[in-house]
């Protein structure tokens, strides 16, 4: 029901409000992943490894069902932004249907608007000259740092996904509602994904469509912020090394055609236009212990372990800085945990 009421709020919003298409808004859902999506450079949409959160890679995953709960934690630009990623499944009657929350906050955002000593050129007031209450921090000019105010973003996402069948062909559909607060605005919005699978073999192709026809954002100023659809498709083998299966590589690769998320660092763009290649490569040995490789979207080596104790599993990603190491490193943790495991150890711990 709620929904059906934000999807109408948004149909009405495309028609009668002020719309604005922009690049970026969305892009919570694609660069907070659980550990294991990161560090193999995001190119998971043909790769099921049966998280709930792979869902946000495919909608239409995972496949099976998992008795698991998945806890993320993001560390980015050197601890400034940090994120928290939950994800878990439930059955309701014979559907399963994924759920993630996601939480990201940065904090101490410094608000200098008007801590601008505007005194032109020669920094004394009442001359007159040409820099003095044109706007601009000129030569000579300097902030107050009495007047410098903070602020926070918070912004919290909800990403619910379960397949459907179209004429006997499955596919999977994701529904997200973003909310956002910057100081003093806030905003609310909702977005649709499709996803897609096919297995042949040891092969398996995957495809998203994201953002379709648009999701957007309405702000609390009466603005409305709208994000055009991309399209991903990913490729994945799994190959097994020894004849034992207890050493396998599971390569995979996706390319993006996006017009919305276009950035210097794209394959190629033209216009609104973009492509971008993601690489991943995990090696498995005896289910227990997990190395992976990979390239994301900014063209970033990714790497991390993972290591399965079980009924625990445990997964680390990092992710070298950009630009120089100007923003530092990245670090994700996440640990999933099966519920049958932790349930039977909380009744034991009652008894």
């Amino acid at each position: 029901m709620v929904y059906k009421f934000l999807v109408s709020i948004l149909t009405s919003c495309y028609l009668f409000g002020n719309m604005n298409w922009t690049n970026y808004g969305w892009e919570l859902f694609d660069y907070i992943s659980e550990a294991r999506t990161a560090s193999l450079g995001n190119a998971t949409v043909a790769y099921d490894f049966n998280y709930p959160s792979s869902a946000l890679s495919n909608p239409y995953f995972p496949i099976f069902s998992t008795r698991k709960i998945s806890l993320t934690h993001q560390s980015r630009f050197a601890g400034l932004i940090n994120s928290e990623l939950v994800s878990f499944q439930i059955k309701n009657k014979e559907r399963l249907i994924n759920l993630n929350f996601i939480l990201e906050g940065v904090s101490n955002i410094p608000d200098t608007r008007s801590a601008l000593i505007d005194w032109g050129y020669d920094g004394q007031y009442g001359t007159n000259d040409s820099g003095e209450s044109n706007g601009m921090i000129d030569e000579g000019e300097r902030l107050d740092p009495n007047k410098i105010t903070f602020f926070s973003q918070r912004r919290f996402g909800l990403y619910g996904t379960s397949n459907f069948y179209l004429r006997k062909i499955p596919f999977g559909i994701g529904f997200k509602i973003l909310s956002s607060s910057l100081g003093d605005h806030n905003a609310i919005g909702v977005g649709l994904d499709f996803g897609f699978y096919k297995s042949i073999k040891n092969s398996n192709m995957g495809f998203v469509i994201k953002n379709i026809p648009a999701s957007g954002m309405l702000w609390s100023n009466g603005t409305i912020e709208g994000t055009s659809p991309s399209f991903e498709v990913g490729y994945h083998q799994s190959v097994n090394i020894l004849k034992d299966k207890s050493l396998s590589l599971n390569p995979m690769s996706s390319i993006i055609f996006s017009t919305s998320e276009r950035h210097l660092n794209s394959l190629i763009y033209n216009g609104k236009l973009s492509i971008d290649i993601l690489l991943g490569l995990e090696t498995i040995y005896k289910e227990k212990l997990m190395l992976r490789l990979g390239q994301n979207s900014l063209y970033q080596l990714a790497g991390g372990v993972g290591v399965n104790w079980e009924n625990l599993i445990i997964d680390y990603a990092f992710l070298p800085s950009s630009i120089n190491g100007i923003f530092a490193n990245h670090h994700l943790i996440s640990i999933s945990i099966y519920l049958d495991w932790l349930i039977a150890r909380i009744k034991e711990d009652k008894k």
